[in-house]
Order: structure tokens, then C-alpha cells, then sequence
């Protein structure tokens, strides 16, 4: 166990940051969901979750189809920020957060110079969201206009506002996270 380990892991910071933010947003359920994440990004990097030997999590194909369904349906049919579609939210992150945490164990492959540029573009690529929603998101708050500086939530919110929409990208939602997950992989 130590702590001085999880207040030196820069995810347990950008976690505690963004969690901070969701509190000036008045965001209560991102409030919640980032406050989980910051206490259990923490509690690992500090070692006091190695208790919890978890192993990768392995579904037929016909076990991730029905939950996407399901999980399509639900978000897809229930209205757009509202407490049921919250609710339904919260429902689903401890199913998310068993596939993603396990103990990842074993040699790992070295990356290729391929997969080393790859990994460079989408980190560039996160970090500059990231920089677009922090600053828009803060000048908006100040401005109390949220066009002046638009977040990319309300750039895309018109493409939502309908069941196509809404339906489509809960869809590509899913997909990313099952492929950032890889489920799809064999054991």
C-alpha cells in the first residue's frame, strides 16, 4: 500500500480535475461518475485493490449482442436527460467497469513503430477534446452563453434530439466501447 503511489498517478489528477469540473458544471450525475472513477483510479494506483484478482471477462458473441440490444433500446427510447435515462447510465458503469478492470497479467507485446505513431495520434487527438471542452466549457460558463463557445456536447446535441439519432450513436457508442474493451477477442 502507499499512497504517496496513487497521488503520483497523472490518471488519479486528470480524473480528480475533470471530477472538479463536473462540480462547477453543476453536472451532479458526471459529478458521480467521475467522483467513482477518481476513487478507484486512487485506490488502485495506491495498491489497495490488490486484493481484488479479477480475470478478463470472456462472453459469447450472443451474450454481447443481447446486452447491446437491451442496453440500445433503454437509451435509445428513454428521453434525453432525464433521471430515468441517469439512472439507466449508472446501471450500466459497474457492467463497464468489470470488463475494463481486471488484472492484466502476463508479457505484453512491444508496440511497432505503426502502433507508436497510432497511440501518439490519438493521444494528441484526446488531449486537444480535452483542451476544447475544458476551455469552452469554462469561457461558457463565465459568458452564460453556451453558443459563444460552444462544448462539442452542444455542437452534436441537434444530431441527438431525435430517435435516429439518439439510436445511432448509442450504437457507435457501443461499438467503440467493445472495441476498447476487446470483447470481440477470443481467450
Amino acid at each position: 500500500m502507499s499512497l504517496r503511489a496513487g497521488f503520483r498517478n497523472l490518471w488519479f489528477w486528470l480524473f480528480l480535475i475533470t471530477t472538479a469540473f463536473q462540480v462547477f458544471r453543476g453536472s451532479f450525475v458526471d459529478t458521480l461518475i467521475f467522483g467513482a472513477g477518481t476513487l478507484m483510479v486512487f485506490l488502485s494506483a495506491a495498491n489497495l485493490l490488490n486484493h481484488v484478482q479479477l480475470e478478463k471477462p470472456h462472453l459469447n458473441k450472443y451474450a454481447i449482442y443481447t446486452t447491446v440490444l437491451v442496453i440500445v433500446l433503454a437509451l435509445s427510447l428513454v428521453p434525453r436527460h432525464t433521471p430515468l435515462q441517469a439512472v439507466i447510465v449508472l446501471a450500466i458503469l459497474p457492467l463497464a467497469l468489470r470488463f475494463a478492470w481486471y488484472s492484466d497479467r502476463g508479457p505484453k507485446d512491444r508496440a511497432d513503430l505503426r502502433i507508436a505513431r497510432a497511440r501518439t495520434v490519438w493521444a494528441a487527438g484526446a488531449v486537444s477534446l480535452l483542451l476544447w471542452e475544458f476551455t469552452a466549457n469554462i469561457l461558457g460558463q463565465f459568458d452564460n452563453n453556451l453558443h459563444s463557445f460552444p462544448t462539442l456536447s452542444v455542437l452534436i446535441d441537434p444530431l441527438l434530439d431525435n430517435l435516429i439519432g439518439q439510436t445511432v450513436f448509442v450504437v457507435l457508442w457501443l461499438i467503440v466501447g467493445i472495441g476498447f474493451l476487446r470483447l470481440w477477442r477470443k481467450p
